[in-house]
C-alpha cells in the first residue's frame, strides 16, 4: 500500500514537472506594441482668427501611442500650438492666412502626418437665404408640403426635406448673381440614418448646363440625428448655380436632410 502511494506521488510530481516545462517552452516574450503610423483625419482645418480648437491624431495601429510626438506649424504667425497630455494639440488662430499643421514622431521622421490650416479674419457669411432651390426629386406631397424641398434651406433645424431616393438625385441653388462659396454645412434628419447622404459632389455652373466639380466626398456619416457637419473646399471662382449631387445615400429608398447651408468668406 505504501509503495503504491509512493508511486502515485511520484507520478504526480513528474506530471507537474512536465507541464511546467511545456508551459515554459510555449511562453514567448513579445515586444510592446508600438504604433507604426499616424494620420490626421481632417485634410483641411478652417479657423476664424482668435478661435481655438483641439486636434487629435489617429495612430496606426489604433492603440494609445508609445512614441513621443511633436506638433508644429510651418508659419507660427498664423497659429499658436499647445501640446496636451493625451498627445493632441490645441490650435489657436492668431493671424490670418494658410499654413501646414504637422505631427511627427521624435524618434522617426517617417512617422508623420500633416493637414492644411486656413485662418480667416472673420466668420464666414451665410448666403443660403439669397438662393432659390430646385430639385429633381420632390416630396410626395409636393414642394409646399410639410417636408418639401424649401425646408432644406429654411434655416430651421426642426424641419427637413424628404423625398424618394432614385438616381440621379440632385439639389440646385440658384443665385441672382455669381457667388464664391467655400464652405457648406449639412444637418442630418431627425430619424432613419439610412436616408442620410453617404457619397456626394458639389458642383458649380454659370449656365445651369455645364458643371465644374468643386468638392467630392465619400463614406461620410453622421454620428447622431440633427448633427451639423461643416465642409470646406478650395474655390476662387464665382458661380450662379451650385448643385449637390447625392451619388449614394446610406441604403434607404428615401432621402432626407434637415438643412443645407452655404457660406462665403468675408472680404479682408
Amino acid at each position: 500500500m505504501e509503495i503504491r502511494k509512493f508511486l502515485n506521488i511520484k507520478a504526480l510530481v513528474l506530471a507537474v514537472v512536465i507541464i511546467s516545462l511545456v508551459a515554459c517552452e510555449g511562453r514567448r516574450d513579445f515586444a510592446p506594441l508600438t504604433e507604426s503610423g499616424v494620420a490626421i483625419d481632417n485634410d483641411v482645418i478652417l479657423l476664424v482668427s482668435g478661435e481655438t480648437i483641439e486636434v487629435s491624431a489617429r495612430f496606426i495601429p489604433n492603440i494609445y501611442p508609445v512614441r513621443d510626438y511633436l506638433w508644429e506649424v510651418e508659419d507660427p504667425s498664423v497659429a499658436d500650438l499647445q501640446m496636451n497630455d493625451d498627445k493632441s494639440v490645441s490650435v489657436t488662430a492668431t493671424g490670418s492666412g494658410e499654413t501646414v499643421l504637422k505631427i511627427t514622431s521624435q524618434d522617426s521622421d517617417e512617422i508623420t502626418a500633416q493637414s492644411r490650416l486656413k485662418v480667416i479674419s472673420a466668420a464666414p457669411i451665410d448666403i443660403t437665404s439669397q438662393a432659390a432651390i430646385a430639385v429633381n426629386r420632390e416630396n410626395s406631397n409636393g414642394r409646399e408640403g410639410a417636408e418639401g424641398s424649401p425646408k432644406l434651406i429654411d434655416g430651421d433645424l426642426s424641419t427637413k426635406y424628404l423625398s424618394p431616393y432614385l438616381q440621379p438625385f440632385y439639389v440646385t441653388l440658384q443665385f441672382n448673381e455669381a457667388k464664391i462659396i467655400n464652405i457648406y454645412q449639412f444637418t442630418s434628419g431627425n430619424d432613419a440614418p439610412g436616408r442620410d447622404p453617404l457619397n456626394w459632389q458639389i458642383l458649380g455652373s454659370n449656365d445651369g448646363e455645364n458643371w465644374d466639380v468643386l468638392d467630392e466626398r465619400s463614406g461620410e456619416t453622421f454620428s447622431s440625428r440633427g448633427q451639423t457637419r461643416e465642409f470646406y473646399f478650395d474655390n476662387d471662382a464665382s458661380y450662379t448655380y451650385y448643385r449637390l449631387d447625392v451619388i449614394n445615400n446610406n441604403g434607404d429608398g428615401l432621402f432626407q436632410m434637415s438643412e443645407w447651408s452655404v457660406y462665403t468668406f468675408p472680404e479682408d
